[in-house]
């Protein structure tokens, strides 16, 4: 008998409703016709009980942010690298999210958070799922202005978070691309010890931005955090559903024109889990761009975006 089977009844039936259809604590708690408090706490407690020993590792303020993480119950971009990033600074983290992971595997109907390996910059993971209702609803609707200046959950890294995120947990590498108008760019990650950047609070996530596919047979999807610190800004990226990348290379481009156009990055190979998910700083002229391209790149240093596979209206926000 599982740890599971051992949870009180209403304890395991919201860990089931949570991970068999995956699903918000409002929307579980319309469904059953009870506070959206006590879902979450009915979850909560459940996770505190499958592994108790490892839980004990934790302060109850990570219990809290690590569950939410393993339970699919954190929207936006910076929540879930904030997560990470902790995760991947923490083995008393990781193996308390590790023996949940494992506990709950049997009740899931999709694939549960990768949990982080510890290593400094773990390559090519998947971040997160559910990204079709992210495309199916535009993060920053055509036309219209970007979200609020929102604070993430707080953390112990302190105000260079968004630096320290983006170096400790970048997914995608910043390389040399030529091209944008025939002039050469290179952008590369700094670290927040080598800037030496501080503010009092985190990282505000400017704007969020949905990536869609010109191909109208395609299913692939994605969407885009603009994530700003001071006078730093950064962007994060999730896609799915992208064919694995064989014999071709992925990347990130700002774009206005055939003749305007911006590289960012090249992406690590997309395998089999058709995920892509990382970032990196924006440069200081990303404001004169209005479209995000993740293209297909067969050249080893293109000149000029390839073959579009995901585009997106872009701003950095307010």
């Amino acid at each position: 008998m599982s740890r599971t089977d051992e949870l009180p009844p209403d304890q395991r039936a919201a860990l089931l409703l949570l991970l068999r259809q995956p699903t918000s604590y409002a929307e579980l708690a319309r469904l059953l016709g009870i506070p959206e408090r006590a879902v979450h706490d009915r979850a909560h407690a459940a996770l505190a009980v499958l592994a108790p020993r490892e839980a004990r590792g934790l302060p109850a303020e990570r219990r809290e942010q690590v569950g939410e993480y393993l339970l699919g119950q954190q929207s936006s971009v910076s929540e879930r690298l904030a997560t990470r990033t902790y995760l991947n600074a923490s083995e008393p983290a990781r193996a308390w999210a590790r023996a949940i992971v494992a506990a709950l595997t049997p009740l899931a109907s999709v694939a549960l958070p990768e949990i982080p390996t510890g290593a400094s910059a773990p390559a090519g993971a998947p971040e997160t799922a559910g990204l079709a209702e992210r495309a199916a609803s535009p993060l920053v609707p055509d036309g219209g202005a970007a979200p609020a200046r929102t604070a993430p959950p707080s953390s112990r890294l302190g105000g260079a978070l968004l630096l320290i995120v983006i170096a400790a947990a970048v997914i995608i590498a910043v390389v040399l691309l030529t091209g944008s108008g025939g002039k050469s760019h290179a952008h590369t990650t700094t670290s927040a010890a080598a800037t030496g950047a501080k503010t009092k609070g985190g990282p505000a996530v400017d704007a969020r931005l949905a990536l869609t596919s010109p191909d109208p047979k395609s299913r692939s999807i994605g969407g885009v955090d603009v994530l700003s610190e001071g006078e730093k800004r950064a962007f994060y990226v999730e896609a799915e559903r992208l064919p694995p990348s064989k014999g071709f290379f992925y990347a990130l481009w700002l774009y206005n024109s055939p003749h305007s156009f911006l590289p960012l990055s090249k992406a690590p190979p997309v395998g089999s889990n058709k995920r892509l998910a990382g970032g990196a700083l924006l440069p200081a002229e990303a404001a004169n761009y209005h479209e995000i391209l993740l293209t297909r790149e067969t050249s080893t240093h293109p000149t000029h975006p390839g073959h579009v596979v995901l585009r997106g209206r872009f701003t950095v926000g307010s």
